[in-house]
């Protein structure tokens, strides 16, 4: 059977799910109790007067159907992993001649894409035990709710019945259900750099659930005053940021640079410009421009002779800085809104994340240069590089905020604390390409949470700068190697992203999200 699309793939990779689920032993997974309970629910499924529930409890959303499969896969997975209490599947959509259509292939774990949108999205499953600890006690409804709260209830679930309006039902699963159980699981903690690939939610790389509609994405704005990384204004005014700038004889892009920031930056923060060996006269413009910002002393410029080596020369700037948080940023990046640095921060002051960056667009225009860095088989690849911003991606991938395993160096904060944890960036293996990867992969490898806020974006005049003009041949001729030793000391991480799945696209070449028609085998 030629595999012409998704649907074609589906039916020959369920052909080869069976056979493998036919040869396995489930004795493990057997021993387990299951219950299947639809959305609309599920809230009062779990608060009922005289309801002892099963072992495991599978929700799902009440416009569709689970895959004959879901229980199997669900209770082998528990039975293998007894430190797991929540997990979640993918799925896609059936339509009505009986063709899968709109596979959402979903990521490992992730905090914060998760705070973003809730892509659990239609099936969810979980421990009763574990629902013990965001219920201690085993509060019934009545214990804790009011008649008039019930009979509410009761409306709630009736109006998600008939798709009149599911958002009390959703924000109850979402913000009460999923996030509780999420956090009382580590969700939002660092994790052990021991076992840094595993993660505290499972995920079961399979569909799981058939829809009979196109999947909405739930509203992020579901939670409410969370206390795992919801934007503060307060807060952000409370830290120094120390942004560090390389900039060599390109005076006339720093000068846009910094006076961007100058303009669209409100929260506590000092330039720190470093210079690798600008002739004298643009030397003299970095000064005056050093001198017409600095009335306050919060600019700093640093001059050293060095040959080119972004680690080095933001490894120098991080010497002298003196904000708890660091950003690094290219001098040909412009900021276009206000809110974005008090954004950056608002996520890396957070104990469980490490770098953060944000979406970055060609010059005037709306075309996507980075929404993050994902690893492939056959090299990295800038996700949805040169497509439209004003589209939606892959379940809006370019739209929220996203856990990713790197981010482009042209814009990286971290906290002062981690950088000096992790040694910064690698000046020796990477001066010309590769030191932002290798600085992103060694903090999520110490077990934080890398983010990239694709809900903003700054404008990436990517090397328009006569520096880089000069020096990009040479790194293209240093490149190879360097991404040969960015494999060589990160071999697991460089295998498989636990960002991207194992059953799309493997092409470095290809930037948007499409499934790897060419492998029907289960991985």
């Amino acid at each position: 059977m030629a595999v012409r699309n998704y649907n074609d793939w589906y039916l020959i990779h369920k052909e080869e799910l069976m056979k493998k689920i036919g040869a396995e032993d489930h004795t493990a997974g057997e021993s387990l109790t299951a219950e299947v309970v639809r959305y609309s629910h599920l809230k009062n499924h779990l608060l009922a007067e005289d309801h002892e529930p099963a072992d495991i409890i599978i929700a799902h959303d009440d416009d569709g159907s689970l895959d004959e499969c879901a229980e199997i896969l669900i209770k082998d997975y528990f039975a293998a992993h007894p430190e797991i209490n929540l997990l979640y599947g993918d799925e896609d959509r059936i339509a009505e001649d009986g063709v899968h259509l709109d596979p959402w292939f979903k990521s490992e774990w992730a905090p914060d894409t998760f705070l973003s949108t809730f892509y659990f999205g239609n099936v969810i499953a979980f421990r009763s035990s574990a629902f013990a600890l965001i219920n201690p006690g085993k509060r019934r409804t009545a214990n804790y709710e009011s008649a008039a709260s019930l009979r509410e209830d009761s409306l709630d679930e009736e109006r998600a019945r008939t798709n009149e309006d599911d958002g009390p039902v959703r924000a109850w699963i979402y913000g009460t259900l999923c996030l509780k159980l999420a956090q009382a699981d580590g969700g939002y903690t660092k994790r052990r750099s021991a076992k840094w690939q595993e993660f505290p939610i499972g995920h079961i790389p399979e569909v799981l659930y058939h829809g009979d509609h196109k999947v909405e994405l739930w509203n992020g704005n579901l939670i409410k005053e969370s206390l795992t990384g919801r934007y503060s204004v307060d807060s952000a005014y409370t830290r120094l940021i120390s942004i560090i700038i390389p900039s060599k004889d390109n005076p006339e892009m720093l000068a846009r640079c910094v006076r961007s920031i100058e303009k669209h930056a409100s929260v506590p923060h000092e330039i720190i410009i470093v210079d690798n060996g600008s002739n004298e006269v643009n030397r003299r413009r970095v000064r005056e421009l050093v001198d017409e910002i600095n009335e306050d002393g919060r600019c700093l410029y640093i001059f050293k002779r060095m040959g080119f080596n972004m680690p080095a020369f933001y490894n120098l700037g991080a010497q002298y800085a003196n904000g708890e948080m660091l950003l690094f940023l290219h001098d040909d990046i412009v900021v276009q809104k206000r809110g974005w640095l008090s954004h950056l921060s608002e996520k890396a002051k957070l104990p469980y994340v490490g770098a953060v960056g944000m979406k970055l667009l060609y010059p005037s225009s709306n075309i996507i240069q980075h929404a993050g860095i994902t690893s492939v088989e056959s090299g990295i690849v800038y996700k949805l590089q040169y497509c439209r911003n004003e589209e939606s991606y892959y379940f809006d991938f370019n739209k929220g905020v996203r856990n990713m395993l790197a981010m482009s160096g042209a814009c990286i904060m971290v906290r002062a604390e981690l950088f000096r944890e992790i040694g910064g960036f690698d000046e020796e293996n990477f001066p010309a390409y590769g030191g932002d990867i290798d600085f992103c992969w060694r903090i999520f490898e110490k077990g934080y949470y890398n983010v990239v806020r694709n809900n903003m974006y700054l404008f990436y005049y990517e090397s328009y700068s006569p520096e880089n003009s000069k020096t990009k041949e040479e790194r293209e001729l240093q490149r190879p190697g360097e991404i040969k030793r960015l494999y060589e000391l990160h071999p697991e991480i460089s295998r498989r992203d636990p960002y991207y799945h194992r059953y799309l696209t493997q092409d470095a070449k290809e930037a948007r999200f499409k499934i790897n028609l060419d492998d029907t085998s289960v991985k």
